[in-house]
């Protein structure tokens, strides 16, 4: 907001102080005998630019009258432009007295036809700053930045009509170019101040409309001063509307602020705050400042599907700036997180951009589960933040039975750590206790190869809550634990797991599987018929465990089983995170007489996002098996498991 602020108070300072600068050359030069060519002379060495004046014509008394006409004045010996201020004319009225006192006065105000150029040198300096003049250099800050209201020019009628602005960014990306000019309202309301401009920011369309008080309400403290912003920026839409008693402090603000658009990301060009990657938003709140830290208060967000509320802060004083936000959510649709690692949300018909719906169609067409969608996180560095987000209900898919989570997100001078981070999982109906994933998350920016890890404890987690919706949920029980260790590097999600290292640990003490889940995996096929026919039913689960050990991004199966009074299934075999696929074998040891078995491995191979189920080596005629497998020692197989022997 103080960014598009500036543009306007810097568009009408550079006028005002171009003024001044000329009001000090006709001040001392009005007996000469080569008067104008004086006036140019000083007024060049008084602002260090070179000005040029077509003609000049002064009345003068206690409010003199000032005409000047073809005004030209000098760009910095840095910048593009040529000049950075024109004027076909310039007529004004100044009180002499209050120049005496070093205030500035004007009854009138009048430019036909100016063209401002401002423009961002190295360093941010601006073509305006009057370094090599600091006489000049301290009117022109006064009169462009000034303090508060009280300090602003005195001017009693501004009028600009046909005036053109051009401010230039290079760094940032920003050009843009469009009119200012002022109106007088309607049956005799106060005129209003307007300014319309259009270009790009880093690539994408910009434009900008700002209409505010007049010049006079400036100065007038006693009565609030009106704004009316409105910002477009790609699909990116910002507009504020109120009332600030002081626009330059930001005090007594009664202003409301919208902001929507397809990715929150997209701020960070417009507003310099790095925002996290998202689903479309609209966001509505009240903006307040107050000693250097803008306030975004009673905030309401609509985030997808997700709906949030609260408070954000952004502290300008400290270099680089602090922003701190706490959220809460009473409903926080789980596939909606999805943007904050590159995955588009998996919700059919749901609220989601074009580009995710795009990634979504690539990732479904080449088969592939991780998305290749860089991750700007270097943007981490721009600000320090603290954000915390408290859900209280969470809508996650069958499969993942999320119903609570909570996180604050420290980022510290470009490395983000997610902790505490708290994911709390639903319980089985039947007892007080719920599942929980705890730990935490980091985020190491400060190169452009980002490094990412975790450390992940997965505490008593109901295994049947993952077959919810399907035809095994009341067959299956048990508490599954857990840990996750795992690092990568890289630009996007597919790159940080395709270099990943550590590993997936997971132990089920005992419990209870789908009997025909299991039959079919054995591919015991006399059980599993016969419980196509009659149902399923439940058997007992000695011990289940799986490790995945993660090397470089190849993932391998290791002591993955699941031990049943029947047989003991193992899971050999790898997968790569680099190219996305698999290959896996699974297999069953009886432990009893089978009548029909035949004698093979299930096997899973191709992509991870949908890999293919086969049956392996098999001989073509079942025949029974008389089952020789042991019960597996799993107290002890589970604490080798943990500790990585």
């Amino acid at each position: 907001m103080g960014r598009f602020l500036r543009i306007l108070a810097w568009t009408a300072g550079v006028l005002v102080a171009l003024v001044g600068i000329a009001i000090g050359a006709v001040y001392f030069y009005v007996t000469s005998d080569d008067f104008r060519g004086r006036i140019e002379g000083h007024a060049s060495a008084l602002s260090g630019r070179k000005t040029t004046i077509a003609d000049i014509s002064v009345d003068w008394g206690l409010t003199s009258h000032v005409h000047l006409s073809g005004v030209r004045f000098a760009n910095a010996e840095w910048a593009k432009e040529p000049h950075m201020l024109k004027a076909e004319l310039v007529d004004f009225e100044i009180r002499l007295w209050p120049l005496l006192k070093g205030d500035l006065v004007l009854p009138s105000l009048v430019l036909r036809k100016p063209e401002v150029v401002i423009e961002k040198g190295d360093n941010d300096r601006l073509n305006w700053e009057l370094g090599e003049a600091p006489a000049a250099a301290a009117v022109a800050k006064q009169v462009v930045e000034p303090d508060n209201r009280f300090e602003a020019p005195l001017i009693g009628r501004l009028e600009v009509t046909d005036g053109k602005l051009s401010y230039r960014d290079p760094k940032r990306k920003l050009e843009l170019d469009g009119t200012v000019s002022t109106a007088t309202g309607q049956a005799g309301d106060q005129s209003k101040a307007e300014l319309q401009l259009k270009g790009k920011l880093e690539g994408q369309p910009l434009t900008l409309r700002f209409v505010g008080g007049s010049v006079v309400m400036l100065r007038d403290t006693e009565q609030p001063y009106p704004l009316d912003l409105d910002v477009t920026f790609g699909a990116t839409k910002l507009k504020a509307k109120g009332t600030v008693m002081d626009p330059f402090q930001w005090t007594g603000a009664d202003v409301q602020l919208s902001l929507s658009g397809h990715d929150l990301a997209d701020i960070y060009p417009l507003l310099g705050i790095p925002g996290p990657p998202t689903p479309p938003y609209n966001i509505t709140g009240k903006l307040h400042r107050e000693s250097g830290v803008w306030k975004f208060v009673e905030s309401k967000w609509h985030v997808g599907d997700s709906d949030l509320t609260g408070d954000v802060l952004v502290d300008t004083r400290r270099k680089p700036g602090h922003l701190t936000a706490k959220l809460v959510s009473q409903k926080l649709v789980f596939a909606d997180l999805a943007p904050l690692v590159g995955a588009p949300p998996d919700k059919p018909g749901g609220n989601v951009s074009p580009q995710q719906r795009q990634t979504q169609q690539q990732l479904e067409a080449t088969g592939d589960l991780f998305p290749n969608v860089p991750l700007k996180v270097e943007k981490l560095r721009a600000m320090n933040m603290d954000v915390t987000l408290d859900a209280k209900r969470v809508i996650a898919p069958a499969y993942l039975p999320v119903q609570a989570l909570s996180f604050r997100v420290v980022v510290q001078d470009g490395v983000a750590t997610a902790k505490p981070l708290t994911l709390i999982l639903l319980g089985d109906g039947q007892s007080a206790g719920a599942g929980k994933i705890a730990g935490e998350l980091i985020v190491d920016a400060k190169t452009d190869t980002p490094k990412v890890r975790t450390s992940l404890v997965l505490s008593d987690i109901e295994l049947r809550n993952f077959f919810r919706d399907s035809r095994y949920f009341d067959a299956t029980y048990g508490k599954v634990q857990g840990r996750v260790v795992l690092a990568g590097t890289g630009r996007s999600l597919a790159q940080v797991m395709g270099t990943a290292d550590g590993h997936i640990a997971a132990a089920l003490g005992g419990g209870s599987v789908s009997s025909l889940m299991v039959s079919l995996a054995g591919l015991q096929i006399f059980d599993a018929l016969i419980l196509y026919v009659t149902g399923d039913n439940r058997i007992p689960i000695k011990c289940a465990m799986g490790r995945l050990t993660f090397n470089h991004g190849t993932v391998t199966f290791d002591r993955t089983l699941l031990d049943t009074q029947k047989s003991v299934l193992h899971v050999r075999g790898q997968a790569s995170l680099i190219t996305q696929a698999v290959k896996a074998e699974i297999d069953a040891d009886a432990k009893q007489f089978d009548l029909l078995d035949l004698h093979g491995a299930v096997v899973v191979q191709g992509k991870l996002r949908q890999p293919h189920v086969s049956l392996g080596r098999v001989f073509p005629i079942p025949t029974p098996v008389i089952g020789t497998a042991k019960d597996v020692a799993c107290g002890a197989a589970t604490q080798q498991l943990f500790s990585g022997q």
